[in-house]
């Protein structure tokens, strides 16, 4: 074989490989869903009450994440940190920024004004965005996947 024929061999393994990474993310399980919503509105939630119950709420949420990714990848054999792919890290970057708002307004109601349902709502509403920011994280990153062949 050439050199050429051998990089176009090798670039279609590329191709192949990522297309079946890429089926193995095709779904979610309901458990990854709920799992993930509900990091999403304990770390946000958790902000608007003492710091006891806050730290408690973070160190759970912490250990969920890390209980989906560990499962996820033994069923799967894939993990991507949601950071790494180019266009779909602007979809974790924004809802970080969005997450992190919600986190200030449970703080300033819950923690400064003694209003205890807002941090309540707020983790509601950011459970709910986690789930819709994943699924556009997702999206682009099988976009951004798909360009590199």
């Amino acid at each position: 074989m050439s050199d050429t024929q051998d990089a176009k061999a090798a670039l279609e393994q590329i191709r192949q490989t990522r297309e079946q990474a890429l089926g193995k993310m095709n779904y979610w399980p309901w458990w990854y869903d709920a799992g993930y919503a509900l990091a999403c509105g304990l770390l946000v939630a958790g902000q608007g009450f003492p710091t006891a119950i806050a730290m408690a709420c973070v160190v759970v949420a912490i250990a969920i994440l890390a209980t989906i990714m560990r499962v996820w990848q033994d069923r799967t054999g894939v993990w991507v940190n949601g950071y790494a792919p180019r266009r779909a890290r602007w979809a974790a970057f924004g809802l970080a920024a969005i997450l992190m708002g919600l986190m200030g307004v449970s703080i300033w109601f819950g923690r400064v004004q003694g209003v205890v349902w807002v941090p309540f709502a707020n983790g509601l509403a950011a459970a709910a965005l986690g789930v819709v920011g994943m699924r556009v994280w997702m999206r682009l990153y099988r976009i951004d996947v798909r360009s590199l062949s």
